[in-house]
């Protein structure tokens, strides 16, 4: 065996490697439980860590996955066309080109050769990631990192041209979205869902509609609740409120045309209460509440909730005037619907 040879077998068996690998690290990626890498993260596993970066963005490490694996895939064609010509001992490779015994039988060894590089690259690697997913992504990102790194200035020159081509803006993408719109994602998941269930459907085709309902239709108007003034002593509300859905109600304050919202009052720490603190107005209890306006949809509502850590919501109508409360369990209603237990 040659150099050439030597070099040939070693680069053939490095590059049938590394198409091993990516073309089971682009199914390790799908399958990959992203709630234990966070778990191994928090635990100070830096691969876990790496890991989850590389998922926060897709489309850098999908152009990777796909650059590098069509590398070696079509060096490794070309090998195999050189080695086999040179066992077949053709001299010409024109002479492929033309019916003949010697063609014929080159044609079905590099086929079959073909055959048996896609059952082992392709099909026995995406089963062993399946299978292992999270466990062989995390060992083996350091591996992605090197890839990436070599083939870094390809992939950035063929993203480039890429948008150039797509007459889309150059820029920056620290997040990227895998669909344009939520129209998309409803399509793909009635086209491509078959392994969910009825209920499981009707509750995805509910969170894709939050960004399209306004608050006002889950407002509960204010004539719906007791009314909360703040002079009540907290005895008589404990005594005398029965609780049903609701653990904040709003604490309405002045009277008549001054009437109006002073906060809200977590019904829950006043029955905690000791029986020597009764006496007390409720207005000594309130909390500030937020206010949102009518037309604004669910979706930024469920949003501003979070941040704040609110669980109930004054709703303000067109002039600004207070007409009604939206609670976090008037949310999750519309998505899971009415739990009966």
């Amino acid at each position: 065996m040659d150099t050439t040879q030597g070099f040939l077998l070693v680069s053939g068996i490095l590059c049938a490697g590394v198409s091993f690998f990516l073309s089971g690290l682009e199914t390790g990626l799908v399958e990959v439980s992203r709630l234990r890498l966070r778990r191994m993260a928090r635990e100070g596993n830096m691969k876990a860590s790496q890991l989850l970066r590389y998922l926060d963005e897709p489309e850098n490490t999908l152009w990777t996955i796909l650059v590098g694996n069509t590398l070696a895939n079509v060096y490794l064609a070309l090998v195999g066309l050189y080695v086999l010509a040179k066992f077949l001992s053709v001299e010409d490779l024109s002479q492929l080109l033309k019916l003949s015994p010697q063609a014929a039988v080159f044609w079905v060894l590099y086929l079959f050769a073909c055959l048996l590089f896609y059952s082992f690259c392709e099909l026995l690697a995406k089963m062993l990631f399946r299978q292992q997913a999270t466990r062989l992504s995390v060992m083996l990102i350091g591996a992605f990192r090197c890839v990436e790194l070599i083939i870094s200035p390809l992939v950035g020159a063929l993203k480039f041209f890429s948008e150039v081509l797509l007459l889309s803006p150059i820029r920056d993408r620290r997040q990227s979205s895998l669909f344009g719109s939520r129209e998309e994602l409803r399509q793909l998941m009635t086209e491509s869902g078959q392994g969910l269930t009825d209920d499981e459907r009707v509750m995805i085709d509910r969170v894709l509609d939050l960004q399209n309902i306004p608050v006002r239709e889950l407002a509960k108007p204010f004539d719906d609740f007791e009314e909360i003034h703040e002079d009540l002593p907290v005895g008589d509300l404990v005594r005398n409120f029965k609780v049903e859905t609701y653990t904040r109600y709003p604490v309405w304050t002045g009277a008549d045309s001054n009437r109006r919202i002073a906060g809200v009052v977590d019904l829950r720490r006043l029955i905690f209460l000791n029986e020597s603190e009764w006496h007390r107005p409720v207005g000594h209890f309130v909390e500030s509440a937020l206010y949102q306006d009518e037309d604004v949809r669910l979706q930024k509502l469920l949003q501003t909730m979070q941040r704040s850590g609110q669980r109930v919501i004054i709703i303000l109508d067109k002039r600004k005037r207070e007409m009604g409360m939206i609670s976090l369990p008037d949310i999750l209603k519309v998505v899971f619907g009415r739990v009966r237990v």
